[in-house]
C-alpha cells in the first residue's frame, strides 16, 4: 500500500498538468474565444492565400483577431477550421430593412487583423466587441460562393449571431497545404474550448 500511494500521487499530479497545459495553450495570449455569441458580417475577396494555409472550396470566412488566436504573420490560430453556423437578423446601416435573412454554414480559415479593420475587426481584451456590439466579426468569401448564398442584394454588411458545429454540416473540401506550419485542426477537435491549432502571440 505504501508504494502505490505515491503511484497513485504521481498519476494524480500528472493528469492535473496535462489539463492545465490543454487549457493554458488554448487561452493563451488573451483570446476570447466562446462557442456562440454576438457577430457582424462582411464580404472579401482574394481568399486563396489564407492565413490557415489551407484554402477550401465551400464556403469560408476569415473572423476577428481577438477569435482567431494568431496575430498577422504569426500562423495558424485556434480558430483555424472551426465551422460555424451564422445567421443574420440586422443591416446596421438600414435598421428598416425586416429580411429575408439566412443561415449559412462556414468554415474559418483566415484572419481579419484589428490594424486596419477597427470598425468590424477591432475587438480587444479592453474592449470585447466591436463598434456594432459584436464579440465575433465574420469576413465572409465572396470567391467560393458564401456571400453570394449569405447577403440579401444590396445589403453587403449584416450583425446577428454565431454557433460553432461539427464541421460535418459544412459543405466543401479542403485544398492542398501551402507552406509548413498550415494548420486546420480545428474541423476534427471538440466546439471550443477544446483545442485545436492553439493560440499564437499576444490579442490586440
Amino acid at each position: 500500500m505504501a508504494r502505490i500511494l505515491p503511484f497513485l500521487q504521481f498519476v494524480a499530479v500528472a493528469t492535473l498538468a496535462s489539463c492545465l497545459s490543454v487549457a493554458d495553450k488554448r487561452a493563451t495570449g488573451g483570446y476570447v474565444q466562446n462557442p456562440s455569441g454576438t457577430a457582424s458580417f462582411t464580404q472579401y475577396t482574394g481568399c486563396n492565400q489564407p492565413a490557415c494555409g489551407i484554402p477550401a472550396s465551400g464556403f469560408t470566412a476569415a473572423v476577428s483577431q481577438l477569435a482567431f488566436g494568431s496575430g498577422p504573420g504569426l500562423g495558424p490560430g485556434d480558430a483555424c477550421g472551426r465551422c460555424f453556423a451564422i445567421t443574420a437578423n440586422k443591416d446596421p446601416y438600414s435598421p428598416s430593412f425586416g429580411g429575408p435573412f439566412k443561415t449559412i454554414v462556414v468554415k474559418v480559415t483566415d484572419l481579419c487583423p484589428a490594424q486596419g479593420n477597427e470598425e468590424w475587426c477591432g475587438q480587444s481584451q479592453g474592449n470585447p466587441t466591436n463598434q456594432h456590439g459584436a464579440a465575433m466579426h465574420f469576413d465572409i468569401c465572396e470567391d467560393t460562393g458564401g456571400a453570394a448564398a449569405f447577403f440579401p442584394s444590396g445589403h453587403n454588411a449584416l450583425t446577428g449571431t454565431y454557433t460553432e458545429v461539427s464541421c460535418s454540416q459544412w459543405s466543401g473540401s479542403d485544398g492542398g497545404q501551402l507552406w509548413n506550419g498550415a494548420c486546420i485542426a480545428g474541423e476534427k477537435a471538440a466546439n471550443w474550448p477544446s483545442v485545436g491549432c492553439g493560440n499564437k502571440g499576444t490579442a490586440p
